[in-house]
């Protein structure tokens, strides 16, 4: 359907392909990605440290993936940029099940990567266009409509993965989550072809956590808007980032190793990566209503709860406490990862640079796609290496973020 703009407007614009496509991708890759993380590990009996390459390719190749999806955008336009994305998903994504050798799926997933470069970027771009011509409360509605529906679509969609794994097995997943991924290609054809007219792109600002399985994109783009989190450090959302992205990858990569070990079935870990989302939600839900003061505190706890948990697991060793901890410890991350990501939106705003977020991307896919690397050989020396690391890493950070934010104090609002 379309959807006019504002009163007295003849420009118009279909919204529901965008969140479709946003809902879609999320729900097909969310299983995909774990059924087949499974499958290779506890099936298939791949080494550690080989699975932990399969899982980072995807992330290190998205940290450039942008630059070249921009350039692609530049020849082809969004629409059809979006529908060639739409159709290499399902052809890249079912070439891992079919030839499951090791070069040719790090090849794929590289591939995969870069093609997001093609995906998200462009969703965001539609809706920057769709701002230009929309009111303030259109554009808002946008915003929550696009958030909800990428976290309805992963949410739900480990959900559904864990029915099917526990039903069937994770190759069953698998597949059907692949088949799913052909549904993207129809509906990108539903996708309004964009005028002629030129649009800067610049006030864009996008953030993905795990560029492979989710992100997380919060509106900060209107025009005029007040920019308080610019007391803190920029430094501070950085380091915070940088702890975000290696932590979660510590215990999504992590928890599936300890399930083998303790000799628990692989369909758990659906459940506790469903889990650790819906709680980190809940987190940036929660940091959005503090204020400046309140976000640095909430910020510093999440700091000491993460590395207490970690080390924890080494402690206490028990998979049944391990599962529901790693579920609730999204809280905390939540928090964390809501204040940095506040940060370097409002630095962005602040000084009309796109910078911030583009540092941010290279933080986010460094922690996310090196972490994996790394734990794949520590744990295959130590089991509980990469919680220890979270351990240690943490109160570093810890300390170092006190001390950055020292001058944030009770009075600011």
């Amino acid at each position: 359907m379309a959807l006019s703009n504002k009163p007295n407007s003849s420009q118009s614009y279909r919204v529901w392909p965008v969140f479709m496509l946003s809902f879609v991708r999320l729900f097909y890759v969310s299983i995909f990605e774990r059924a087949l993380q499974n499958y290779l590990y506890f099936v298939m009996d791949v080494h550690e440290s080989t699975l932990g390459f399969i899982s980072s390719a995807g992330a290190v190749s998205y940290i450039f993936a942008p630059v070249l999806g921009q350039v692609i955008t530049s020849k082809l336009g969004i629409r059809n940029s979006l529908i060639l994305s739409s159709i290499l998903t399902p052809i890249l994504t079912g070439a891992q099940i079919l030839i499951p050798e090791l070069w040719f799926l790090i090849l794929c997933r590289v591939l995969l990567g870069l093609s997001l470069g093609i995906f998200w970027p462009n969703c965001m771009n539609i809706l920057s266009k769709w701002q230009q011509i929309s009111s303030v409360e259109r554009s808002k509605k946008n915003f929550k409509n696009f958030n909800f529906s990428w976290n309805v679509g992963f949410i739900s969609g480990l959900l559904v993965g864990f029915v099917w794994a526990f039903t069937w097995s994770d190759y069953f997943a698998m597949v059907i989550s692949w088949l799913l991924s052909f549904l993207l290609i129809p509906i990108s054809f539903f996708i309004k072809k964009e005028s002629s007219d030129p649009i800067s792109i610049e006030i864009t600002k996008f953030q993905t956590e795990d560029p492979i399985s989710h992100l997380d994109i919060k509106q900060d783009m209107l025009i005029n808007s007040h920019t308080p989190m610019i007391i803190y450090p920029i430094l501070f959302s950085w380091i915070g980032i940088m702890f975000l992205a290696t932590s979660k990858s510590v215990f999504i990569f992590g928890y599936p190793i300890l399930l083998k070990a303790f000799g628990s079935p692989s369909y758990l870990s659906y459940l506790v990566q469903c889990g650790l989302q819906s709680m980190q939600l809940v987190g940036l839900t929660w940091i959005n209503s503090m204020n400046i003061y309140n976000r640095k505190i909430a910020s510093l706890i999440g700091l000491i709860t993460v590395p207490i948990v970690a080390f924890s697991f080494v402690l206490l060793g028990n998979i049944w406490y391990i599962s529901i901890i790693t579920a609730f410890v999204g809280l905390f991350l939540g928090l964390i990862h809501g204040t940095c990501m506040k940060i370097m939106l409002e630095y962005g705003t602040a000084e009309n640079s796109t910078k911030y977020s583009t540092i941010n991307e290279v933080l986010v896919g460094i922690g996310f796609g090196l972490t994996p690397i790394i734990a794949g050989y520590a744990v295959e020396i130590y089991l509980y290496s990469i919680h220890v690391f979270i351990m240690i890493f943490g109160l570093i950070v810890l300390a170092l973020l006190t001390y950055i934010s020292r001058n944030v104090n009770r009075g600011e609002h």
